[in-house]
């Protein structure tokens, strides 16, 4: 199995390494994550990720990192200046840690590894961290010098790999002087021959025993989207809070340049997951753009089936035992609160926002294309509830998009009463269709499907990516 980690690589040369690698920590930390420190030799230290040595040959840094990327993990890399103070540094490792733990992340899931000088980096962080249940990797590095530095006390869960041809061995000694502020320690010595060229460069003689110990030291936790986060958005009339899921595209980190479209989705508990995994090799193969997407789930304090029902209605409906009726003002929060936030903290393009909603979702998103269609610049709109209130939707007045807007609506050929459904959601679609069909207008393009085979229950995930490709498909794949 797999840890659950988030990576972070940073840019060495013009032939970047994964997007989602930074050289310090990020400014959203995920308390689910497992965060790892890697710290290089004293050859990397300057300029130079790859620098060349006599007799050892080249130490590739970006290669190394791109193979820990493999965890699954939150990689912490710098490329540290020349002549840096080990001490100094050491103290900085200390404070990054005391920042995770702060922020929720369990210190089983916070790994240091160090080889050579970084390794005694990692003994020096060790002992000014000084937490027992945090994991440190020591490539290389216990010399006899770190075996009679007396102020350099390891703590912790400590697990060592040196290679016998090398000058430099076992870290038992260090490990005695340190005593019960050891909670474990395991040591493996490895017969390469490369002496200590042997931790130059990502080979499987120590690269898999670390990923192994990795892997038995961290927490095991609940599996969550690489990229995302949750923040909560207060509504100032009715002060009701909703929970946003967001997901970064993988190049925001490294392209500090662009901004991206976002894709707006309703009903973000059941939507986001299926959203965001459906789009992720589209995304990230360049057959489709890059974009932020962002879940508006349901107002905190409320039943999921109470917030939607109020929220996605546009009007009162007598025979409802649920509220009904508050589509104007969740579209009001969207447009006056929800947009600005986005827009004003993330990299994201104004002219290119995409709503996707279904079911009840559906509904509202035909009631903001009908009463505030530039609010979104594309919609994809599954198995909307046309039905509600005696097909009112079908009766509303619909403004004329002043930009090109894109409608994608989709059903599926099974959501009739005859298979089980209790609204007949394919004529509904239909009509929904002809009424946009009718507008006059050059600006509003409709692509409108249905879904052989799919029943209400299955037709969402078909809708979302057929949807989402064809107003985002990238007319310029890399």
């Amino acid at each position: 199995m797999k840890l659950a980690i988030l990576l972070i690589f940073t840019f060495y040369s013009a032939n970047a390494l994964a997007s989602n690698v930074f050289d310090e920590l990020p400014a959203s930390i995920n308390s689910n994550a497992h965060y790892v420190f890697y710290s290089h030799g004293f050859i990397v230290e300057g300029d130079n990720p790859t620098p060349q040595h006599p007799t050892w040959g080249t130490y590739d840094f970006p290669a190394i990192l791109e193979t820990l990327s493999e965890l699954d993990a939150i990689i912490i890399a710098e490329h540290r200046a020349k002549n840096t103070d080990p001490f100094e540094h050491a103290k900085k490792l200390k404070h990054q840690v005391e920042h995770l733990i702060e922020k929720g992340v369990p210190a089983t899931n916070i790994s240091l590894v160090g080889f050579s000088r970084g390794g005694f980096i990692t003994a020096i962080a060790s002992s000014y961290i000084a937490n027992n249940d945090i994991n440190y990797l020591i490539l290389a590095a216990c010399t006899s010098s770190l075996a009679t530095q007396s102020d350099v006390i390891l703590q912790g869960n400590i697990f060592s790999i040196y290679e016998t041809s090398d000058t430099v061995g076992s870290c038992e000694k260090v490990v005695q002087r340190s005593g019960d502020k050891v909670t474990s320690f395991e040591e493996i010595s490895i017969s390469t021959g490369l002496e200590h060229g042997a931790f130059y460069r990502p080979i499987e003689a120590w690269v898999e025993p670390l990923n192994n110990w990795l892997e038995q030291k961290s927490e095991k936790v609940a599996y969550s989207i690489p990229r995302s986060e949750l923040v909560e958005l207060q509504e100032p009339i009715t002060k009701r809070i909703y929970p946003l899921y967001i997901k970064l595209p993988r190049s925001y980190r490294s392209n500090k340049s662009q901004r991206y479209p976002v894709i707006y989705l309703t009903d973000a508990p059941y939507t986001f997951p299926i959203v965001s995994g459906a789009t992720r090799f589209p995304m990230n193969s360049g057959t489709m753009e890059e974009a932020i997407i962002v879940g508006i789930s349901y107002s905190k304090g409320s039943k999921g089936v109470s917030s939607r029902v109020r929220d996605f209605t546009p009007s009162k409906a007598n025979d409802w035992k649920l509220e009904t009726g508050g589509a104007k003002a969740h579209l009001r929060f969207i447009r006056k609160t929800l947009i600005p936030f986005v827009e004003s903290n993330y990299r994201a393009a104004p002219e290119h926002r995409t709503y996707v909603g279904n079911s009840l979702g559906g509904l509202f998103g035909a009631y903001v294309l009908f009463t505030a269609p530039e609010t979104f610049s594309g919609y994809v709109l599954g198995s909307p509830s046309v039905w509600f209130n005696d097909n009112e939707l079908l009766a509303m007045n619909v403004q004329k998009p002043k930009n090109e807007t894109k409608v994608y609506l989709s059903v599926g050929s099974l959501e009739t009463p005859k298979f089980g459904e209790q609204q007949n959601m394919v004529r509904g679609a239909r009509l929904l269709a002809e009424k946009i069909k009718a507008v006059d207008s050059s600006h509003l393009i409709l692509n409108f499907k249905t879904i052989e085979g799919a029943s209400h229950a299955i037709a969402f995930p078909t809708t979302a990516i057929h949807g989402l490709d064809w107003i985002h498909a990238n007319t310029n794949p890399h």
